[in-house]
């Protein structure tokens, strides 16, 4: 079949998404590259240069009951093709939209007719000549809030990663066209609608589009893996032996499951959640893995392996029993638990919670976030508030000290899941491990490692917790300065610094630095310096980019600027200089916390000044000043 241009594609076609198809995933990359095609489109002779665009593979279908009415058309299911037909979709729309007069002498109500929509003889009922099917979740999002058609209500007003691209598209080609003339938008009318050329092939048998469809649409932006499945189990429903309206209804309750969990994840459209790792987290509970948990790969395999016409081969876990035949009872009860799943990860990563916020700024791996799955599909919030409290404390007592593995919560997650044991049973078990022996020279050795790392030898600097020691000791102040409002927050977390109170080029602090190393071997002073430069006791958090505009200023101007800070600055800033005497005196004060906040953990006053200074003659330069008052 010889190509065709736009305008012979859209005259007498009508194009449906079906649901097996993915969501709209164009992103500027792709939106960048069809303007440039565009705009690359020489003049010859008085017409534009032609430019393939490739091929669209369609699928005969029947119009729907409000449909019929219309005749002299053909309607179709976009196969592999659908995200060129919505880009070009949205780009015809925004450019009629900026014309009153239409384009190349037609006027803007016939081209509408042509690329957009037509009404029937009343004007109350339209048929679009692209949209999705009336089934999807995103069928009147794209024509309320793309195609401006006030006549349809939206069902929510959630965004998705789907309708964010959409919207993405649409305010992509609005920007580059609102400064052009009406001329230079014609220009590009006519470049779209007549240059860019189609291969039209229709696919008739609807097993064979199912057989296609994966491997079609691989050839763009990959899809994901739930994007896949969803397609894979709308192939199954159809092979089911059973009841057709059974099957009809399972086809349809895996499209709402998949807007549910497509909702879900991107339910906060600045950090969209990714659809693999969700699946494999998911997947994690619901199969047992030969590691921890699935690695996205891994867990794509498995789940074709549950799904597949002949899933009784494979294994469905270690212990050697078969995966069950694929049945209608199959995929409801996993389209269902899956579907449960996808609002508690989201909660997971945008809690309003305080001790899970801080869980999760401890340990971010996947191997907690499948126990925190699993606890919060069993119970409340509110209910879990002590194993919380205590998961935190294991948590920060393992980043101090190497306790457990932490992979450990993946299986406590799937225990609880499949309740073979119970959430009192694992809390106990934790609060077994918070008490256990903790040896006070091993932490020692640890954080005297970091004075002599070879990777950056920065002492407590180098501590991976210490941002979060800090911020927990900042509600320990706040509560010793009895206050009840928070100068910095856990959701401060990202945009606070760690600064040197001391800097790490000290020239406004000379006489400090000098004090401090006088009387030492020439040789011990690069020691010396790097651990009055690095020992806990001058390390706090700045809040905000403070950190850059204080940088190496002297203490009067530092003191100032901490009076106003957070808890940690202000406690600094109530002393009169900042030397090694103060340095010790609150590196002291943020041990004793760190003994509170570790069950078992006691330090002797020798242990202490090890702790924080590491090499003897070091020590010597601090203390000798206390022994000596």
């Amino acid at each position: 079949m010889a190509a065709i241009n736009l305008r012979q594609l859209f005259s007498e076609n009508i194009f449906r998404i079906p649901d097996y198809q993915r969501g709209y995933a164009w992103e500027d990359k792709q939106l960048v590259e069809l303007w440039d095609d565009l705009d690359e489109i020489t003049d010859e002779n008085g017409e534009y240069k032609k430019h393939y665009t490739g091929t669209i593979y369609l699928e005969g279908k029947q119009a729907t009951e409000n449909e019929k009415w219309l005749s002299g058309v053909k309607f179709y299911h976009v196969v592999d093709g659908q995200q060129r037909l919505t880009t070009i979709s949205i780009f015809i729309f925004e450019l009629l939209k900026l014309s009153n007069d239409g384009y190349s002498s037609e006027s803007k109500d016939d081209l509408m007719k042509i690329y957009l929509n037509k009404p029937n003889s009343s004007g109350n009922s339209t048929v679009y000549k692209f949209s999705y099917d009336q089934t999807d979740n995103n069928y009147n999002f794209l024509l309320r809030n793309i195609f401006e058609d006030k006549s349809f209500i939206l069902q929510n007003s959630n965004l998705n990663l789907y309708t964010k691209n959409l919207i993405y598209a649409k305010d992509f080609f609005k920007t580059k066209l609102k400064n052009l003339s009406h001329e230079e938008r014609e220009i590009i009318f006519k470049k779209l609608t007549t240059s860019l050329q189609f291969d039209f092939r229709t696919i008739e048998k609807y097993l064979d589009v199912q057989a296609v469809f994966e491997t079609m649409n691989n050839r763009g932006k990959p899809l994901s893996t739930l994007e896949k499945l969803k397609n894979r189990l709308i192939y199954l429903t159809q092979k089911l032996k059973g009841v057709k309206e059974d099957n009809d209804n399972l086809r349809k309750r895996i499209n709402e499951a998949w807007g549910k969990i497509y909702s879900c994840l991107a339910q906060n459209p600045d950090t969209i959640l990714d659809e693999d790792i969700f699946l494999s987290a998911h997947l994690s509970l619901y199969r047992k893995p030969k590691e921890a948990v699935f690695s996205e790969k891994v867990a794509k395999e498995k789940v074709f392996q549950m799904f597949c016409n002949k899933s009784e081969k494979f294994d469905k876990d270690e212990s050697g029993e078969k995966e069950p035949t694929v049945s209608y009872s199959k995929i409801e009860d996993y389209i269902i638990k899956l579907s449960e799943a996808a609002p508690i990860w989201y909660r997971i990563h945008n809690s309003e919670s305080l001790i899970l916020k801080k869980i999760l700024l401890l340990n971010n791996g996947k191997e907690l976030k499948v126990f925190l799955l699993a606890l919060l599909l069993k119970s409340d919030e509110e209910s879990l508030q002590q194993i919380f409290s205590n998961l935190e404390k294991i948590m920060f007592r393992n980043k101090t000290l190497w306790l457990f593995d932490e992979r450990t919560a993946a299986t406590w997650g799937r225990d609880i899941y499949s309740d073979e044991d119970s959430i009192e049973s694992i809390n106990r078990k934790i609060e077994v491990l918070i008490k256990s022996p903790i040896s006070a020279q091993n932490i020692i050795q640890g954080m005297n490692n970091l004075f002599t790392y070879e990777r950056g030898a920065k002492g407590f600097h180098r501590w991976g917790t210490l941002k979060y020691f800090l911020f927990a000791y900042e509600e320990i102040l706040k509560e010793q300065f009895r206050e009840t409002n928070d100068k910095v927050s856990i959701d401060d977390y990202e945009s606070t610094t760690i600064e040197h109170i001391i800097p790490q080029v000290w020239d406004n602090w000379t006489t400090v630095v000098n004090d401090f190393t006088a009387g030492l071997e020439e040789d011990e002073i690069p020691m010396a310096h790097k651990v009055l430069i690095n020992t806990l006791g001058n390390l706090t958090i700045l809040k905000n980019g403070k950190n850059s505009s204080l940088g190496n200023l002297g203490w009067a101007d530092k003191k100032s600027r901490f009076s106003t800070g957070s808890y940690n600055e202000i406690d600094i800033s109530k002393n009169t200089d900042y030397t090694k005497k103060e340095i010790l005196k609150r590196g002291i004060k943020m041990l004793l916390f760190l003994e509170n906040k570790i069950d078992g953990l006691k330090f002797t006053e020798e242990e202490k000044n090890k702790m924080l200074f590491y090499e003897d003659y070091v020590i010597e330069k601090f203390t000798e000043l206390q022994t000596s008052n």
